[in-house]
């Protein structure tokens, strides 16, 4: 099997859009995880029908032997999870244990996807055309022998063979309704990105690729942009981290589609801690933008109950007593987009406690934590961690001392991953808030005083507003104390 490895490669990350995005699964709501046997076995680790195989690697960087996993071939009918982690870049990707260096294996696969009767197969060009064949051959009977006879097909006995990974990978977006156009949508802001952060030591140059691009620069190219934030900072270069982050924020201050997350922050930062839903409606009602409303209905998501729909029920009928029909019409219509916002809202959350419940269950299941977590790193995130604290506690409530060790230990290798893969003052922040206040977290902060500069108190701020929408009120009080700490070391 021919694999080669290059330098130098950053784990792929999911894009996060600047737009304000649905809340973290509330802590209560998972139910428990799958957890140990009476007599503390494990259980059965999941099966794949086409399981990888364990090849011998060589760092090309510092010439550490490790071992990793290799799919030769993926059948998303019946092994489905494979799919998110082909499309994700987790698939076929060997990161050196020692120095970090890495990157996708160029190595053969085979991908069918029953539902769409499609049979592709990505054989490298370093092996010899007389060879690709019968490599194509194996890969074929192997998959035909996994099936069972009643799921065999015509199609395949001759798969679309594809001369590179990337146009087998693509065929593969269009089948999940991502067009040639969006991915050579998304090549043009890949290259605009590249172009803004040459310019942005010359603002006079940044604004003029601004007013030409400006339509360009739209909710896919900030997506587009935060992913690289996450990806850079996975790498824990954190100096191109601020660097990317800085370019954001001085788009969102010049182009049209920044207005309007500014428009956004604006009316978001109205929200106090003793906001009321009254007070919220007045908000809501005074917004003149869609998306501003949805920020509001996001960011105050607690305050949207039965109370708020009674008070703006009350000033629909208030305007319909007076003959005012078109108040009247323009209540009702945002009462009714505030309502199915929020329903779609529950229902995404509902949708992302399962997601993460279902990776957790996986998690507890294998044998290896370690090796399962970073199987499932596009997952392990703060939503995870949600997860995972409220099965601890339901653990911890019901007395399970084996599911709580259990549970615990996914608990510490998760963490120390994220750690891993965060910016110094994304480490700084989990660390303060695991110090004790105010002893602590002050001798920490003293001790890491190169990182406490504005945007770092900035960020306290934003996070702890985040976690108040969140619910979270005793985590913000937090943050805000150690916010208050930070600012007398400026």
């Amino acid at each position: 099997m021919t694999i080669l490895t290059p330098k130098g490669y950053s784990p792929a990350r999911q894009p996060r859009s600047e737009e304000p995005q649905p809340p973290a699964p509330p802590a209560e709501a998972p139910p428990p995880a799958p957890e140990q046997s009476p007599d503390g076995a494990q259980q059965p680790q999941i099966r794949l029908t086409f399981p990888p195989q364990v090849v011998g690697i060589n760092c090309p960087n510092c010439g550490t032997p490790y071992p990793a996993q290799v799919f030769s071939v993926v059948d998303v009918g019946q092994d489905p999870v494979l799919k998110s982690l082909l499309l994700s870049g987790q698939l076929n990707v060997a990161l050196c244990p020692r120095c970090g260096a890495g990157g996708p294996l160029t190595t053969p696969l085979l991908y069918h996807d029953p539902a769409h009767s499609f049979l592709g197969v990505y054989v490298p060009q370093q092996i010899p055309v007389n060879e690709q064949q019968k490599v194509i051959g194996d890969l074929s009977r192997r998959l035909m022998d996994g099936l069972p006879q009643e799921a065999r097909r015509g199609y395949m006995l001759t798969p679309t063979q594809f001369l590179s990974f990337q146009s087998l990978l693509e065929a593969v977006l269009e089948h999940e309704g991502v067009t040639r156009e969006m991915m050579d949508k998304q090549r043009r802001q890949i290259q605009l990105v590249e172009q803004a952060i040459m310019a942005l030591m010359d603002p006079e140059g940044l604004r003029q690729l601004v007013r030409a691009r400006d339509a360009d620069m739209d909710d896919e190219f900030f997506s587009l942009l935060s992913m690289l934030i996450d990806s850079t900072g996975s790498s824990g270069d954190a100096e191109s981290v601020r660097e990317l982050m800085e370019l954001r924020e001085r788009l969102i201050e010049l182009t049209t589609w920044g207005q309007g997350v500014q428009r956004q922050r604006a009316a978001v930062a109205q929200l106090r801690p003793d906001t009321t839903p009254a007070e919220l409606v007045n908000l809501v009602v005074a917004a003149d933008e869609e998306r501003v409303v949805d920020a509001l209905v996001m960011a105050g998501r607690p305050l949207v109950n039965y109370a708020f729909f009674q008070e703006l029920t009350g000033r629909v009928e208030a305007a319909e007593q007076r003959g005012d029909a078109a108040t009247a019409a323009r209540l009702t219509g945002l009462r009714e987009h505030i309502l199915q916002f929020s329903q779609r809202l529950d229902e995404a959350q509902r949708a992302a406690v399962q997601e993460y419940t279902t990776v957790l269950g996986e998690i507890l299941a294998a044998n290896d934590i370690q090796q399962a977590i970073a199987e499932r790193a596009a997952y392990i995130d703060q939503n995870f961690l949600s997860v995972l604290s409220a099965n601890l506690q339901e653990a911890e409530k019901r007395g399970a001392g084996a599911a709580m060790q259990r549970l615990q230990e996914v608990w510490d290798v998760a963490v120390d991953m994220i750690n891993q893969g965060a910016p110094p003052e994304a480490r700084l922040i989990n660390e303060l808030l695991l110090a004790e206040y105010p002893g602590e977290t002050r001798k920490l902060l003293a001790e890491n005083r190169a990182l406490v500069t504005a945007e770092f108190i900035e960020a306290l701020s934003e996070l702890a507003e985040r976690l108040e929408a969140e619910d979270e009120a005793e985590m913000a009080t937090r943050l805000r104390q150690i916010r208050s700490q930070a600012q007398l070391m400026r």
